[in-house]
């Protein structure tokens, strides 16, 4: 994105591996965990758009130029890493030891809520229960952690960060990923202080006021998203136990780090942030806010529904003068189709012709 959120179902997040140099002048990598987040309403910040890299999307992208404060160059990404893949043998190989790696969270029960909304379908224990009130009532009655697509079910946070379950009882091993994680990430972003997050990765990374611009995505209408009762909640957290453990830990640390920005100028940042995204959107969409999908004709920026809720999307306002209406497109554009136009900027077709055409002058 820079940063570009990059969701993979109804509100999910993947981050890139960017770079800057550090005060040596060598570049400091900067990877982004992608994480599988249901139920996340993501942003999608301006600057991450196909023409604004070269070179492959699944490995290391350099980025032209330099962005945000002077002496900052973002040098680098990769697209969609889970944890262990970050941490891999052929990762480290390309990373120098000082990468700073960052990802995200949300709240346990909140994403615990949409992922039975959106999954309810091809999660054997959430089909089972039927409603999430049934399988709440006794959820080992349902959920068996050897099926296919179960995990979906209970941790979703955990197993997005490629983590296995403790070997054994007791805090320690908790206590001991959660190390591991602390050592990894140097920055976890919270998705219910997302516009506080945006803030802080900006900077973070050197960039500036324009690059954490963003419009939200892959949310569900207000109306469709169920109010939890206070029992309810209190379930779900406690089946969702060691995701409770690793969000408030992570919790904990970005309000530490937002103590040291510097709670006034983060709320003073947060306010500006937010009055450019109204702006931008009266100046690009119709309506001035999010429609639903039967409301959007252009398949090319309609969201893909899946699950039980409608998810929204965007209309362009119509009359957009060609350059309006190149950067408007990209901020509206869903995950899929974004990520088509990424595939094909990285694996584009062809040479049309014979081969003694595919070496003539272009």
């Amino acid at each position: 994105m820079g940063l570009r959120w990059l969701p993979t179902r109804e509100e999910t997040a993947s981050l890139p591996i960017l770079s800057m140099p550090g005060p040596s002048k060598t570049l400091l990598e900067l990877p982004l965990s992608g994480l599988w987040r249901p139920g996340l309403p993501l942003s999608r910040p301006a600057p991450q758009r196909p023409e604004d890299h070269e070179g492959p999307l699944w490995a290391l992208l350099p980025l032209p130029g330099a962005v945000g404060r002077p002496g900052c160059l973002h040098d680098h990404r990769l697209h969609h890493p889970a944890l262990r893949g970050l941490l891999s043998e052929e990762v480290q190989k390309v990373m120098p030891p000082d990468s700073f790696y960052f990802s995200i969270v949300r709240h346990p029960v909140s994403l615990a809520e949409s992922a039975f909304s959106y999954y309810r379908s091809v999660v054997p224990a959430f089909r089972r229960a039927g409603t999430l009130p049934q399988f709440l009532a006794s959820p080992q009655r349902f959920y068996r952690p050897s099926e296919r697509g179960n995990h979906y079910a209970r941790n979703l946070l955990w197993f997005d960060f490629g983590l296995d379950p403790p070997a054994a009882p007791g805090l320690a091993p908790i206590q001991a990923a959660l190390a591991m994680l602390e050592h990894t990430f140097h920055l976890v972003l919270l998705t219910e202080h997302m516009d506080e997050s945006l803030v802080l990765l900006r900077d973070a990374l050197c960039w500036g006021e324009e690059d954490i611009l963003a419009f939200r995505h892959n949310f569900r209408s207000p109306e469709s998203v169920r109010p939890l009762a206070p029992v309810e909640a209190a379930r779900l957290q406690a089946w969702n136990n060691l995701d409770w453990h690793l969000y408030t830990h992570f919790n904990r640390s970005f309000w530490e780090r937002a103590e040291r920005f510097g709670r006034a100028r983060l709320a003073q940042e947060v306010d500006a942030l937010r009055q450019r995204r109204a702006e931008r959107m009266q100046q690009c969409l119709q309506g001035g806010g999010p429609l639903e999908a039967g409301q959007i004709a252009d398949e090319r920026i309609r969201p893909f529904q899946f699950g039980q809720a409608p998810i929204l999307g965007y209309v362009l306002r119509p009359s957009l003068d060609p350059e309006w209406q190149a950067l408007c497109q990209r901020m509206v554009t869903p995950e899929l189709q974004y990520k088509d136009l990424l595939d094909a900027k990285q694996f584009p077709p062809p040479p049309q012709g014979n081969g003694s055409q595919a070496g003539g002058v272009r």
